[in-house]
């Protein structure tokens, strides 16, 4: 009884839940776009999953909390969502990759480059596999004619390389390359202007280098979006119940932020010690693995938490809904700000995730799952140390301030995404994680279970968290389309 005690006195249930729940979330969260890219998703497919997901999320939480708060099964709903977010990842890390036919090339002789290697395809094969020379990437030309069977290693850096864009509404590839062959057994051919092959171009990473699609590949890549998008969804669904769990658990709201805390210390600390073990296994499977193993975990300490017991408000929930109550807070012109100031800082995660881990992937290729694990062990520590001070923080400099100092930080941390030239000191910036989460979710956390009505605290959670991520980035992804069509440019061939 005493052991009992204890563990309920200083809720370290609910805090190894926090540590396991965001462990799982740290394990899986950073590389699941990275993971669409690896198994053949374009950009653009990865963008409109992403378009998509915001929108769920807003739909999606609210209603979740709802049915929580109705049910008064938290941890039973909280369990549910997350096995079947373990279902829906391992499904979709055992889905084979998109295939594609290779691109098909032809080698001719020219008067002014010699060899000279032609292919059709997207701007992509020109940059990936070229930008991962480190991680050694390589483009490799199989060919064969009548007489002669050879295969020739070539480069995507070279000047002297040609390019002719052509028509995108009438053409299956985008560019027409016209790539210079230095390699000495090509060099050793006579010169022969009547010579010609056929080819095969191919990438050391199979996904870099690819034509068109095989048949039904649409299949495929609609099952990845729409279990990337469930899942992430039922995911951040999760995190709304864990809000509402930790309040139901507490005796004081303000105590939230030290439980919280170790979901903080959980998500730096896996998220750091996967990218070490991905750059020893090389495999994605580490992800996975890890979540899976965590989330189980999870959902085994969730079961046995103890919530506290209100009895009014289980009475009023089967009375009736009480859903007028919530709609009337929006008639409070301070609510409404709130949450229009929520809205805002949603947008303001737009601009950073997941597009800040894709652009690393892009300027750091090799290095990139090495620099995420850093910020995401540097974002952790900064949040840890905010939400130890976020009450002290918030009771000193006030509510007002307070916001005024994050969106100030959302500022530094965009003009360092911006400015800065090195991907590594992209590091140094996850220090506004400090503001821009540890304080903010306090902030958040605190006033949506202050103003909420007598047993809708979890309704309320999940229409603040819908707004931040999900109504806030659907707007920011709709401003930057408009954005994009509206400077659009065709290219000239």
């Amino acid at each position: 009884m005493d052991f009992l005690s204890f563990i309920n006195r200083y809720y370290l249930l609910l805090k190894i839940h926090y540590f396991l729940f965001y462990s799982a979330y740290g394990a899986i969260i950073p590389i699941l776009n990275l993971t669409l890219r690896a198994h053949g998703l374009s950009n653009t497919e990865i963008s409109y999953s992403n378009i998509i997901l915001p929108f769920l999320i807003f739909l999606t939480s609210p209603l979740i909390g709802f049915i929580a708060d109705h049910s008064r099964r938290f941890i039973l709903t909280f369990n549910i969502i997350l096995s079947l977010i373990i279902l829906l990842f391992l499904i979709m890390f055992s889905l084979p990759s998109i295939k594609s036919h290779h691109i098909q090339a032809n080698i001719y002789y020219d008067n002014q480059y010699g060899y000279v290697l032609n292919f059709c395809a997207s701007q992509e094969v020109a940059t990936k596999c070229a930008t991962r020379s480190e991680c050694g990437c390589s483009y490799q030309a199989c060919c064969k004619n009548e007489n002669l069977t050879f295969n020739s290693t070539f480069t995507m850096n070279s000047n002297a390389i040609e390019k002719h864009f052509k028509d995108h509404d009438n053409s299956i590839c985008e560019i027409d390359y016209q790539v210079p062959i230095d390699e000495i057994f090509i060099k050793t051919l006579r010169e022969d202007k009547l010579f010609q092959a056929k080819c095969e171009i191919i990438c050391s990473i199979p996904y870099f280098c690819h034509g068109v699609r095989y048949q039904q590949q649409v299949i495929y890549v609609l099952l990845y979006s729409l279990i990337y998008i469930i899942g992430s969804t039922l995911l951040s669904n999760a995190n709304a119940i864990g809000i509402s769990i930790g309040f139901s658990v507490v005796i004081h709201s303000d105590l939230i932020g030290k439980q919280r805390v170790w979901g903080t210390i959980g998500f730096g600390t896996i998220a750091f010690f996967s990218s070490r073990l991905y750059s020893v296994f090389k495999s994605e499977y580490v992800y996975i693995c890890m979540f899976i193993i965590i989330a189980i975990l999870t959902i085994i300490v969730t079961s046995f938490i103890s919530l506290k017991k209100n009895e009014d408000s289980m009475k009023r929930n089967k009375r009736t809904f009480n859903l007028l109550a919530l709609i009337s807070l929006l008639r409070d012109f301070d609510i409404f700000i709130f949450l229009s100031i929520t809205l805002v800082w949603g947008m303001c995660y737009g601009c950073m995730y997941p597009f800040v881990y894709l652009y690393i992937d892009e300027i750091a290729p090799c290095q990139s799952r090495s620099i995420i694990g850093w910020m995401s062990l540097v974002a952790a520590l900064s949040e840890v140390f905010a939400l130890y001070i976020a009450r002290r923080m918030l009771k000193f400099f006030g509510t007002n301030l307070s916001s005024i100092i994050i969106f100030l930080a959302f500022s530094i941390r965009f003009g360092g995404y911006y400015f800065i030239q090195q991907p590594y000191f992209f590091i140094l910036m996850e220090t506004m994680h400090f503001f821009n989460f540890g304080i903010l979710y306090v902030l958040i956390a605190q006033k949506a279970d202050s103003i909420a009505p007598s047993g809708l605290s979890g309704t309320l959670q999940g229409i603040a968290h819908g707004i931040s991520h999900g109504l806030g980035t659907l707007d920011l992804f709709y401003l930057l389309l408009n954005i994009k069509e509206n400077l659009k440019i065709q290219d000239v061939p």
